[in-house]
C-alpha cells in the first residue's frame, strides 16, 4: 500500500509524516507554498508539486494526478483562515473555495479512502451551508463518511487542538472514529477520561532540550536519555545529538514585558504603557452593531505566559512570537513550537522564520496523523479479510459530533439540522 497516498495541500508534511510511520507513505505532495515543498521532500524524501490547486489551469494537476486513479486514499487539510475562529471570518475569501477543489479531486481520483481536515470554525461558516454542502457532494460520489469534531489532546498531543474531520470510504465498510486514548487537561479544554493517561504537559513536551541561544545554530542536547514516553518518540530517529530551530530574541521591550507576566497572564494583566500597538487596536476596536459573534474573532492576548503543568494552548503561526515559555523570559521558540506539534527533533524545516512559523502552526499533528492512519490499515484489513461485513450500504452520512459540550450554540444547532438530513436508516 506504500506510495498509494495522494498528499494534497501537504505543508510541511505533517499528514504524511504520521502516515509514512504507520507504513503508508505517500506517493506525493502537492502545495503551494515553496518552502512548505522544500520541506516536505528533505524531511520525507517523497516529491512535492509546487502548484495552486485553486489554479485555473488544470492541466497540468490532472497530468500529476492521472497515474494515481483509485488510489488507497487522498489525504489532506486545506487551508483554513477563512473559516479560523482564531480571527474575523470571512466567508468571501477565495480559500474557502480550496474545500470544493479538494472534493474535486476526490472525484476525479476516486480514492478507496479520503481523510479530509480543517478549522472547528468550518461548522458553522456560511449558516453550517459550506460542510453539508462538502458532506453532500461526496455522499454523491457513493461514498460513506463520517463527520467528528475532535480535540487532538486526546489522541496523546500536548497541545489543545481542536479540528472537523471527514473521514469517508466507497468500499461499505461502516467504521468509527479512533478511540480517544488519553486524558487532559489544558486549562480551559479538558477531558477525564477514567484508567485513561494524561496526555503530556507542556513541561513533558519540551523537555531535554538545550538552553535556547540567540540564532539558529544546531544545539547538542544536554543529556542522552529521555524522560518520558513523549520525548522518546520526538527524539526517534534523530541521530544528530541535538536540534535545530531553538533560539529566541526578545527585544528590551519584550524582556520588559515578560518579567511581569505570570503563567497564564495575558497582555491585559499589564499596564496599559506595556501594551503592544496592534493589542491596543484589538482590545479597542469597534464591532458593527448586528456583526454574529462568530465573524467577531477572538478576544486579542497579544502575548500569554503558559502553564508547565497543563498542555499547551492550539499551536498557529503566531505561537513563537505570543506563547511566552512558563519559566523563561522569552517565547517558545519553533523547536518548542514542532515539538508541541509533535514532529520529530530530526525535522528540519526550510525558509526563514517566519515561513517556518507558518508550516509548523498550519500541520497536522504527526502523531495523530499516525493513529488515523493506523486505524485506517486496521479497518482495511478486517474488511480484505471478511471479517467486516461489506453489504451493501447506500451512500450516506453514517454519524456526525459536533461537539463533546452538553450543551449545543445556536449556529451548530443549525448545522445539525441540515446533516440529519443526510442520515437515513443505518440497519
Amino acid at each position: 500500500m506504500s506510495e498509494n497516498i495522494v498528499s494534497l495541500f501537504s505543508g510541511a508534511g505533517g499528514l504524511s509524516l504520521g502516515f509514512a510511520l504507520a507504513g503508508l507513505k505517500p506517493g506525493l505532495g502537492v502545495d503551494i507554498n515553496d518552502d512548505a515543498c522544500s520541506t516536505y521532500e528533505s524531511n520525507l524524501g517523497i516529491p512535492c508539486h509546487n502548484l495552486d490547486l485553486n489554479a485555473s489551469d488544470k492541466c497540468s494537476l490532472i497530468d500529476l494526478l492521472t497515474p494515481y486513479k483509485e488510489v488507497f486514499a487522498v489525504i489532506g487539510g486545506p487551508p483554513c483562515q477563512g473559516f479560523s475562529t482564531a480571527g474575523s471570518r470571512n466567508e468571501l475569501d477565495s480559500r474557502n473555495q480550496l474545500i470544493f477543489n479538494y472534493f474535486a479531486i476526490v472525484e476525479y481520483l476516486k480514492p478507496k479512502w479520503f481523510l479530509f481536515e480543517n478549522v472547528e470554525g468550518l461548522l458553522t461558516s456560511n449558516s453550517g451551508k459550506s460542510v453539508f454542502e462538502l458532506v453532500r457532494r461526496f455522499i454523491s460520489l457513493g461514498y460513506l463518511l463520517r463527520l467528528e469534531k475532535v480535540n487532538f489532546a486526546a489522541y496523546g498531543l500536548p497541545q489543545s487542538r481542536k479540528r472537523a474531520i471527514v473521514i469517508g470510504n466507497r468500499i461499505g465498510a461502516f467504521f468509527h472514529f479512533p478511540p480517544e486514548t488519553h486524558s487532559f487537561n489544558a486549562g480551559k479544554h479538558n477531558k477525564v477520561l477514567p484508567l485513561f493517561p494524561n496526555s503530556p504537559t507542556l513541561d513533558e513536551a519540551i523537555s531535554g532540550l538545550p538552553e535556547a541561544v540567540s540564532q539558529e545554530c544546531f544545539l547538542p542536547y544536554t543529556y542522552a536519555e529521555t524522560s518520558s514516553e513523549y520525548e522518546h518518540f520526538i527524539r526517534l530517529g534523530n541521530n544528530s545529538g541535538g536540534v535545530r530551530h531553538h533560539f529566541s530574541t526578545p527585544s528590551a521591550n519584550e524582556l520588559e514585558r515578560y518579567r511581569l507576566l505570570k503563567p497564564g497572564q495575558t497582555m491585559k494583566d499589564l499596564p496599559e504603557s506595556l501594551w503592544h500597538p496592534s493589542f491596543r487596536k484589538r482590545a479597542f476596536r469597534r464591532v458593527k452593531d448586528g456583526t454574529p459573534t462568530e465573524k467577531r474573532g477572538g478576544a486579542p492576548a497579544g502575548i500569554k505566559r503558559l502553564y508547565s503543568h497543563l498542555c499547551s494552548p492550539t499551536i498557529t503561526s503566531a505561537s513563537s512570537r505570543e506563547f511566552i515559555h512558563p519559566s523563561v523570559d522569552r517565547a517558545l521558540t519553533l523547536r518548542e513550537c514542532a515539538r508541541l506539534q509533535s514532529f520529530s527533533d530530526s525535522y528540519v524545516f526550510s525558509g526563514n522564520t517566519s515561513s517556518i512559523a507558518i508550516q509548523i502552526g498550519n500541520a497536522f499533528p504527526p502523531l495523530v496523523a499516525m493513529k488515523f492512519a493506523q486505524h485506517l490499515m486496521q479497518i482495511e484489513g478486517k474488511a480484505g479479510s471478511g471479517l467486516t461485513s461489506l453489504k451493501e450500504r447506500k451512500a450516506q452520512l453514517i454519524g456526525y459530533r459536533l461537539t463533546d459540550a452538553s450543551g449545543m450554540s445556536p449556529a451548530l444547532m443549525h448545522t445539525e439540522s441540515l446533516l440529519k438530513s443526510l442520515m437515513s436508516n443505518l440497519g
